[in-house]
């Protein structure tokens, strides 16, 4: 996938204030770029920069070429704030990419050959597409565009976890999301002309307390790292 460009400039003001003039009267985008030894870099991106890029779909999976002052930083999107009310970018995170140290980007969950699915053609079941993204750990380089589940085998009342899927060497997942071994996928029973969701919720009610137990644990650990970036946070 050929990476995505965008042009940026230093920001030399930070603060609500200054953040406020950039994006309703100057029409850019307050950011920051962080992560390897460089310290955290402000950055302005013009509004309709980021338009040119904001839709593509591989966006949180793509390495970014960022254009600053006539050098050139690759980096990927981490996150893309927006007024809650009005349809306005107020910020963008991103994170650098440094040679030899794996990226975590979020990618999409694909299903193949939902059509031929056993569980739905042969057992009238219906598929319930559980998780449509995951995190993948990755070299740059090597980052998928999708991870794809083959429904074609996949009975009534099977479900398709994390760790079904196949090993591969241009990717890993986290360690938290290995532990949780979430499901992507299952196939629904028809029953009494209704869906049977009883085995799911019990699975879910157990998956989401250890989730809940992990994202705490996690959190603690992002807001320590990620405390240098708060004021950018804030704006």
């Amino acid at each position: 996938m050929e990476n995505l460009k965008l042009k940026a400039e230093k920001r030399e003001k930070v603060g609500g204030l200054s953040a406020k003039t950039a994006v309703y009267k100057e029409n850019k985008i307050p950011g920051i770029i962080y992560g390897g030894k460089d310290e955290p870099l402000p950055i302005l991106v013009n509004n309709n920069e980021l338009l040119k890029i904001i839709n593509n779909e591989g966006l949180f999976n793509t390495v970014v070429e960022v254009e600053l002052d006539k050098k050139t930083e690759n980096v990927v999107f981490k996150e893309v704030q927006k007024h809650p009310s009005k349809n306005i970018f107020t910020h963008i995170d991103l994170q650098r990419v440094v040679e030899g140290t794996k990226v975590n980007v979020v990618v999409p969950v694909l299903l193949k050959n939902q059509d031929k699915c056993f569980g739905v053609k042969i057992e009238g079941g219906v598929i319930n597409h559980v998780l449509k993204e995951i995190s993948v750990l990755a070299n740059p380089e090597s980052i998928p565009e999708s991870i794809e589940v083959d429904m074609e085998e996949i009975k009534s009342k099977e479900k398709v976890r994390l760790s079904s899927l196949s090993e591969n060497s241009d990717y890993d997942f986290p360690s938290t999301l290995k532990n949780q071994d979430p499901v992507l996928v299952s196939v629904l029973t028809a029953r009494g002309g209704g869906l049977d969701f009883e085995d799911e919720e019990v699975d879910d009610v157990e998956e989401g307390a250890e989730a809940e137990s992990t994202e705490a644990s996690d959190e603690k650990s992002s807001e320590e790292t990620n405390s240098d970036n708060s004021e950018e946070k804030s704006e």
